[in-house]
C-alpha cells in the first residue's frame, strides 16, 4: 500500500528541521571562530614589533621622546607606545587597543603597572619620567 502524500511531506519536513537543528549550531561556531581569528589578526596588524634601540631604549617605533603623558593627551603618538609596550613587554593582564587615545583603559594599565612594578610617584596614571624609564628599560 502506497504512503499518503501528506504522511511523506511531514517526514521530509522532520528531516529538513532535523538537519536545520544540526547544521545552524555548526555554522555559528564555524562563524565565531571565524571572527575570533579576524580579530587575533587584525590586533597582530595594529601592533608593531617593538625593538631595543640603544639611543631610545625599548620602543615600537611610534614614539622616542619621554613628555608627560596622561589622560586626555593629544599627543597620539606617545599614546601609542605606551599602549603597545604595555601589550607586548608587561604582564598587564588585558591587551589594550593600540589607537593612541589615552582613555580609561589606558589610564587603568598605566596605574596598574605603577602600583604592580613600584614605579617612584605612585600610581597617578601620569606617563612622567619614571614611568617612561621603567617602559624602555
Amino acid at each position: 500500500m502506497p504512503v499518503p502524500y501528506h504522511r511523506t511531506r511531514a517526514v521530509s519536513a522532520l528531516v529538513l528541521t532535523t538537519g536545520l537543528l544540526v547544521t545552524v549550531p555548526v555554522m555559528a561556531a564555524q562563524a565565531a571562530a571565524g571572527s575570533e581569528a579576524t580579530r587575533s589578526a587584525s590586533q597582530a596588524a595594529a601592533v608593531h614589533s617593538c625593538t631595543y634601540r640603544s639611543t631610545v631604549g625599548y620602543t615600537c617605533d611610534y614614539y622616542y621622546g619621554t613628555a608627560t603623558i596622561s589622560e586626555g593627551s593629544s599627543n597620539a603618538a606617545a599614546v601609542r607606545e605606551i599602549q603597545d609596550i604595555i601589550n607586548q613587554h608587561t604582564d598587564y593582564p588585558v591587551w589594550l587597543s593600540v589607537d593612541g587615545s589615552f582613555g580609561p583603559d589606558t589610564l587603568a594599565a598605566v596605574r596598574w603597572l605603577q602600583s604592580h612594578h613600584n614605579i617612584a610617584g605612585g600610581a597617578d596614571g601620569v606617563v612622567g619620567s619614571h614611568t617612561w624609564d621603567y617602559l624602555r628599560r
